[in-house]
């Protein structure tokens, strides 16, 4: 599948992330993760999520994102949300395999995981959405808000800090770190440890579990849409992301 490598592997389904150096999450990737997460859905078994290279995932395609108008912007943003909502809620395992950098939607791609096995390394993990001016919309407030310490929360949110892999698993962002070259199968022995679970008990509790932070979206979400839509489209907020995207593209020369 464009976007996306899906490979089974005794009984576990891996999903790699691998759309370019960074794995952004553009129209076209966000599109190939909703249709396998719909497909996801209606099987068994655990299922871990990775990325290609040295990026997990790097966020939103800001470079795409500047250039739609309101309705196009609004169109993206329910895809990505709805998208991230079925990840979230999906009835297996679901174990995210943090390889590299994890940035903004990346990270929160992460965090609709059921845990999180990292890499160690030279990159981060972070939230960045606050520094750049934008919002977040209701699906990723509360599903990061879900699984990250509630004395931790503010500081996550607010301050844009990028963590180091061990930082983030004592923040309690990531469950574990371990070598690089051990990421892939340390991943797979916790997933065929979940896949001796019967599978009808795990995704009912999994369900139970998420219910209210589902609740909590659902009742918040046009409102916040808005918020994230003005924000986007406000001359200095897109003005910001410019000179970010410009500043990076310097950097790479």
């Amino acid at each position: 599948m464009e976007h996306l490598k899906i490979a089974e592997q005794s009984g576990i389904t891996v999903v790699t992330l691998e759309d370019g150096k960074a794995n952004t999450l553009g129209s076209g990737m966000v599109r190939a993760l909703t249709e396998t997460a719909g497909k996801l859905a209606d099987g068994r078994g655990p299922v871990v999520l990775t990325g290609a290279g040295r990026f997990f995932s790097a966020g939103l395609d800001l470079v795409e994102v500047v250039g739609m108008d309101r309705h196009t912007l609004g169109a993206f943003l329910d895809s990505f949300e709805q998208m991230a909502l079925q990840w979230f809620a999906l009835p297996r395992p679901v174990i995210a395999a943090v390889n590299g950098h994890a940035i903004a939607g990346g990270a929160i791609m992460a965090l609709t995981a059921d845990f999180r096995i990292a890499a160690r390394g030279e990159w981060k993990i972070g939230l960045t959405e606050v520094s750049l001016g934008i919002p977040f919309p209701a699906s990723a407030l509360e599903m990061t808000r879900f699984q990250v310490d509630p004395s931790r929360a503010s500081r996550f949110f607010l301050a844009g800090e990028l963590y180091a892999p061990d930082e983030a698993t004592a923040a309690g962002v990531l469950d574990r770190v371990v070598a690089p070259e051990a990421l892939a199968e340390e991943a797979g022995k916790l997933a065929a440890r979940l896949a001796t679970s019967p599978g009808v008990a795990y995704a009912q509790t999994k369900a139970a579990l998420r219910q209210p932070t589902l609740a909590r979206i659902e009742s918040a979400r046009a409102e916040r849409r808005e918020a994230f839509l003005d924000a986007l489209l406000n001359p200095v907020v897109r003005g910001h992301i410019e000179g970010t995207l410009n500043a990076m593209k310097s950097k790479k020369r």
